[in-house]
């Protein structure tokens, strides 16, 4: 349901927000700014006019304003004009945005939102903490978008630009409707909607309303909610097939809602004919747009509407049609899995049982064969002796075989469980303590200390289920189930997509996350694989480095070989730890700098999948002394 909010949300952005850097749209401003570049030799006049070219990102398209910014930014760097700097950083993070390269784009961003820090540049503060925000609302990290949108918010007020604050504030409260905090949610679009209101803005007047008649369908006031859609439906005026089949959706879910209260009884039937009417009405224009989520949740609706009007064939079609566009839930996958792998082991048994037992049936058989060879021809009894001894050899070859791969399966299978059984134990008890704590004495708790239980038994979680994914991700890489599927990637855009939904935590820490890969550079491997890879050994730097830290990441052509290092300067290791880092039968889950949890397979994972690309890894560590991580990848196509 909350999918019609930010989609009206960023049409809204789209149409009404004024850029922080004014563009002229004038063609001749773009010619006139190239005529101007070749006739001048002032380094200075190149730079100012290079970024100004580069801010032209819709006209002249995201790679040549991305060319023409990196130019500027030279030349900028080379006389230290830091506003310019700052600009090239902004102008080339919008570029990547339109590409949609959100790992170069926040980097240009924080690159530029230092140097405006620095400055106290509060016109362009606004603009790029709402342009980080949006990034991390697409990538479904509302925490920290909702911390960027707060700060562009914080900003504007500053400037005093009406048109920014009212987007803002719908921002915000479109953030909150999706957490399902209706309450705050309110107060932010009402305080838009007063804004757009002074200023006669209709679609931003038709999107709050619309906003808000969803929060008060979600708290159950009908009414009022309805009240709200319909006076949207009237703002938008002829906007009404773009932007009102949202209302009539929401209006056809409240009506819905209303007959299966028992507060609307006597208009149960009444209810229910206008919520159909409506949904097929919305219906129509979702498909004739391809909303796939809108159609599979309108069809929702109407499957139990009809159902409840007796009209059981159109309910079971609508609902068929739902359950084939409903996507599977990443938790009940995991679930499967688990749930499956010890039933897997059990058949991979049985099968290798059931074939031992037919070559000792065919052993047999061949015995019986000769004896019967034996009484029928005396002649052919030396030859029938040396085919059974032959084949008696032969098969207690192949028994040995199944037996040795037996053994092997149940090696692992104990190899398994003994893990299990070491490393979950821990984390079960904590929990289980929390959780028994909570039972007995919750009465008697404050609210800080149940917030403080309810943070432990969060965090135990997250380390139960990163063991558990761990775990699972190891036994399959041992049967041979992961898909392997090399191709040829360029290294520096595939690693900092692996390390996006890291500099979070890292920034928390202070770290600072440093890269210096050839921006051509490629690496032959399986795109899954390898940034596992780059992720687990970049968390463990960040783990195990102190606040204010730093991480380096590099990577050289060695002679047909990538190598990547990462290296920090953390804690680093003892020599004896650094010997056992990559071995099963022993535990190396070592406690953070912060007391973050590790469960120490995720190396293990590191190895498996380097060796999977016939490639190495190795570490070079002192105590106290950080540690460097060296990775070896094969440049072209394995044989």
């Amino acid at each position: 349901m909350f999918k019609k909010s930010a989609f009206l949300l960023l049409l809204f952005f789209t149409l009404c927000t004024c850029p922080v850097q004014a563009q002229n749209n004038d063609n001749k401003t773009i010619d006139s700014l190239k005529t101007a570049l070749k006739q001048t030799k002032n380094k200075t006049q190149q730079s100012e006019i290079l970024i100004s070219l580069s801010s032209f990102s819709d006209y002249i398209g995201p790679d040549k304003a991305i060319n023409y910014a990196k130019k500027g930014l030279l030349h900028a760097q080379k006389i230290n004009d830091t506003e310019q700097i700052g600009l090239a950083y902004t102008n080339i993070g919008i570029a990547y945005e339109i590409k949609s390269d959100y790992p170069h784009a926040l980097k240009n961003f924080y690159n530029a939102l230092e140097i405006s820090e620095k400055n106290n540049d509060t016109k362009t503060l606004t603009s790029l903490y709402n342009n980080i925000g949006l990034i991390y609302i697409d990538l479904k990290n509302y925490k920290q978008g909702l911390i960027f949108y707060k700060k562009a918010l914080q900003t504007s007020y500053q400037t005093n630009k009406e048109r920014n604050i009212s987007l803002l504030l719908n921002n915000i409260g479109d953030v909150y409707l999706q957490k399902k905090e209706f309450k705050k949610a309110l107060t932010y679009f009402y305080k838009a909607l007063i804004i757009n209101k002074k200023n006669d803005e209709n679609l931003g007047i038709g999107i709050n309303l619309t906003n808000i008649g969803i929060c008060y369908i979600n708290i159950k006031n009908y009414e009022k909610g309805i009240e709200m859609l319909n006076k949207s439906i009237i703002a938008y005026n002829d906007n009404s097939n773009l932007y009102n089949n949202y209302n009539y959706y929401e209006l056809g879910r409240a009506y819905y809602l209303m007959s299966q209260d028992e507060k609307y009884i006597n208009n149960k039937e009444e209810y229910l004919d206008k919520s159909i009417g409506l949904l097929e009405n919305a219906l129509q224009n979702f498909i004739k747009y391809n909303s796939l989520k809108d159609i599979q949740e309108t069809y929702y609706y109407l499957s139990k509407g009809n159902k409840i009007k007796g009209n059981f064939e159109t309910s079971l079609d609508f609902f068929e049609k739902y359950a084939k566009i409903k996507d599977s839930i990443f938790s009940e996958e995991s679930e499967k899995k688990m749930a499956n792998l010890e039933f897997q082991r059990e058949i991979d048994l049985r099968d290798k049982q059931i074939e031992i037992q037919n070559l000792r049936i065919y052993s047999d058989s061949r015995k019986v064969y000769l004896l019967i060879a034996t009484a029928a021809a005396v002649a052919t009894l030396l030859g029938l002796f040396l085919f059974l001894y032959i084949s008696n050899i032969r098969n207690n070859k192949l028994l040995k075989e199944k037996n040795t791969i037996i053994s092997n399966i149940n090696l692992q299978k104990d190899k398994f469980y003994s893990i299990i059984a070491h490393d979950l134990r821990g984390p079960f008890n904590g929990f289980l303590g929390l959780t028994e704590l909570m039972a007995e004495d919750i009465d008697d708790m404050s609210n800080e200390e149940i917030k403080f239980a309810a943070a432990n038994m969060r965090s135990s979680a997250k380390n139960l289920f990163e063991l558990l994914e761990n775990l699972l991700e190891w036994t399959r890489m041992e049967q041979n189930l992961v898909p392997f599927e090399p191709m040829e990637y360029l290294l520096e855009s595939t690693t900092l997509e692996s390390i996006v939904t890291l500099y979070n935590i890292a920034k928390k820490k202070e770290i600072r996350i440093h890269t210096q890969i050839p921006s051509t550079l490629l690496v032959f491997s399986d795109k899954n694989m390898f940034q596992a890879v780059i992720r687990n050994i970049v968390l463990n730097a960040i783990k195990f480095t102190p606040k204010k830290g730093e991480i380096h990441i590099s990577a050289l052509d060695n002679h047909g070989d990538i190598i990547i290092t990462i290296k920090d300067s953390g804690i680093g290791m003892h020599q004896n730890l650094v010997n056992d880092l990559f071995k099963v039968d022993t535990k190396n889950n070592r406690i953070g700098t912060e007391n973050e949890p590790s469960t120490g397979l995720g190396l293990i994972l590191c190895k498996e999948f380097v060796e999977k690309h016939k490639g190495k890894i190795w570490v070079e560590s002192e105590e106290g002394n950080g540690s460097a991580f060296h990775i070896s990848f094969p440049k072209k196509q394995m044989e």
